[in-house]
């Protein structure tokens, strides 16, 4: 099962996400102005995700792995992530205003547009915030202390490195940037000694850029 969960991690979400990115922008020079349905992606990235999670499951079950979910709620935790997603946001806005990030980056597309694309998108932000957390910051982590005989950044370095490529969809600007994203939810999860501290920061980050971005975004692609 841990076989599996690695080849689907390490190789199936990067492979599916580098020949999605790759037919975004296919569409794109065949039509300036393509436009896609937005609930259909966001449904079938919660199946993704959920059938992920379930196979990191499985994983964590095989390898007695113990996943802490609660984890420990003080100032310096709450604190540390509120200056975590702050620096997040601000990185974000710079990306945003950066001409040569905006051509390449596919996010546009994925951002919804009515209200009833804004109802599946806060659903698949819960679901990605709890799945992506449980198998990158949680299941996959362990296992690469294990591979690295417990050096916690060489762990926490590799995870990272695996999320951000199975990001693949954002272009490969996006890529870099979110391994020192990564990171810092993991360190999230080492201060609080949980997950769920990582999990609420990663949903308000994902819906904090959609409130403070998502328009301007949208109008940028469209020129």
């Amino acid at each position: 099962m841990s076989l599996l969960f690695l080849i689907l991690v390490a190789a199936g979400l990067p492979l599916l996400s580098a020949l999605s990115y790759r037919n975004i922008k296919q569409l794109e020079e065949a039509d300036s102005q393509v436009q896609f349905a937005k609930g259909p992606i966001y449904l079938q990235s919660m199946l993704l995700q959920l059938i992920l999670t379930g196979v990191a499951w499985l994983c964590a079950r095989s390898e007695q792995m113990e996943i802490a979910l609660s984890g420990t709620f003080t100032w310096l935790t709450v604190g540390a992530a509120v200056l975590f997603v702050g620096g997040a946001l601000a990185l974000a806005g710079y990306s945003q205003k950066n001409k040569q990030q905006q051509e390449e980056s596919t996010l546009h597309h994925i951002l919804p547009e009515t209200n009833r694309d804004r109802l599946l998108w806060a659903l698949a932000v819960v679901v990605a915030a709890f799945c992506e957390e449980y198998v990158y910051r949680g299941v996959l982590f362990q296992l690469m202390l294990l591979q690295t005989g417990g050096i916690w950044i060489a762990a926490a370095l590799l995870s990272a490195v695996v999320f951000a490529f199975g990001h693949g969809t954002q272009g490969e600007r996006a890529i870099l940037q979110i391994i020192p994203f990564a990171l810092g939810f993991q360190a999230l999860a080492w201060l609080s000694g949980g997950l769920l501290l990582p999990m609420i920061a990663h949903f308000v980050y994902n819906m904090t850029v959609e409130l403070l971005f998502g328009e301007q975004l949208k109008r940028d692609a469209g020129r």
